[in-house]
């Protein structure tokens, strides 16, 4: 019987072996390849992970007596929201990251407190705060604090602004008509500064606000508190109007 490949030339038999050759070899090369880069994806979505969120229940309650406290401040680091207590004393932070905070109460005519507490993934937290009634204050009845709570740099095009959040509180036993505060913030070039205003503050109470400041193309690399003012704040200078309204260069 004849070869049927004696049917085509040997020039185009060599060629068809080598094109099958060299098909083999790229499958085999391949192969590993495609196990590699898949074993890597899979690697990396299980080490990304979703991020993972609990809950905290908590009441503030009288150290001494054991009642608990309606309308205490409640405030967490990192911060989580500002939260008052209902007629029960309690309350509650839902959708906070897992990990550790800590969670600070207070309520006119008592020391603020502060407690510790570790947040699990699809757990509920209970947290109790404990607070002693404060001593009474012979000296002033004025009394006010002022933090910053966070900031960030945020970009816009070739700009940068610093977002910063801060909490402006009244720790006294009588109204404040009046507050400035007085921000630092220092940048990669020159320190610029702000200032911010707040008007009836009660005893107890507490403002949370935030700004963003325009700082060029710098980027912020620390926001403090300067100083700052309030009506009734005894020995005190107030600051001649605009004396932070800008930036000093460095």
């Amino acid at each position: 019987m004849r070869d049927p490949r004696a049917a085509y030339p040997t020039a185009f038999r060599m060629t068809t072996y080598r094109l099958f050759a060299l098909a083999e070899g790229l499958f085999r090369f391949a192969l590993p390849f495609g196990v590699f880069a898949a074993a890597l994806i899979g690697c990396k979505e299980a080490t990304l992970g979703p991020e993972q969120f609990g809950s905290i229940q908590g009441s503030v309650l009288d150290f001494d007596t054991g009642l608990p406290i309606a309308g205490a401040s409640v405030t967490t680091s990192p911060p989580t929201g500002a939260l008052v207590t209902d007629g029960n004393g309690q309350f509650l932070i839902e959708n906070a990251a897992a990990g550790n905070y800590t969670i600070t109460a207070s309520r006119a005519g008592y020391d603020a407190n502060n407690v510790t507490v570790s947040v699990r993934e699809g757990e509920v937290t209970q947290a109790t705060v404990f607070l002693d009634v404060a001593e009474e204050d012979t000296t002033s009845d004025a009394r006010f604090s002022a933090e910053v709570l966070s900031w960030a740099n945020r970009r816009r095009g070739d700009s940068t602004f610093v977002f910063i959040e801060y909490r402006a509180r009244n720790e006294g036993e009588v109204n404040i008509p009046a507050y400035e505060i007085y921000f630092r913030i220092d940048t990669t070039g020159p320190t610029f500064f702000e200032e911010r205003q707040g008007t009836d503050l009660g005893p107890g109470q507490f403002d949370i606000a935030n700004f963003e400041k325009f700082i060029l193309t710098n980027d912020a690399t620390a926001v403090s508190i300067d100083t700052f003012w309030f009506d009734g704040q005894e020995g005190a200078t107030r600051p001649w109007p605009g004396m932070y309204g800008g930036a000093v260069l460095n």
